[in-house]
């Protein structure tokens, strides 16, 4: 689980690329589901993203179990079909060299039609 913490308030220039990765992690979590493919999950989140100035510059998201690196990779390099009971994160991320990152990750456990989140905490801006 990644969450991104604010200091005092969220920076107004912050604001719309945070709500682009919440927008994209949302709709990735509606989309995940077995048989869907990991190609498809990953070219929609970098199509959303591009159509905004950004990119997608790591995998959308990737299995999770022995290790908490490996496969199913969800990239567009490979296009595997999720498989029911399979746990997998989500999670998109912008990153601004030199100035900030936004990264919203969950970790699911997929089901034939859909997906159950493993993570429950909270979301939006998250400020301390």
């Amino acid at each position: 689980m990644t969450r991104t913490f604010f200091v005092g308030s969220v920076p107004d220039y912050v604001k719309p690329v945070y709500d682009l990765v919440l927008k994209n992690q949302k709709q990735t979590l509606e989309e995940m589901k077995d048989g869907e493919s990991t190609r498809l999950l990953t070219k929609m989140v970098e199509n959303d993203f591009k159509l905004n100035g950004y990119d997608l510059i790591h995998a959308l998201g990737h299995g999770v179990g022995m290790e908490i690196h490996e496969a199913p990779y969800i990239n567009y390099k490979t296009d595997t079909q999720l498989k029911e009971n399979m746990v997998v994160s989500n999670e998109p991320g912008i990153y601004i060299a030199g100035k900030f990152g936004v990264r919203i990750e969950d970790t699911v456990q997929i089901t034939k039609f859909g997906c159950i989140s493993l993570t429950k905490s909270e979301k939006n801006y998250i400020i301390i």
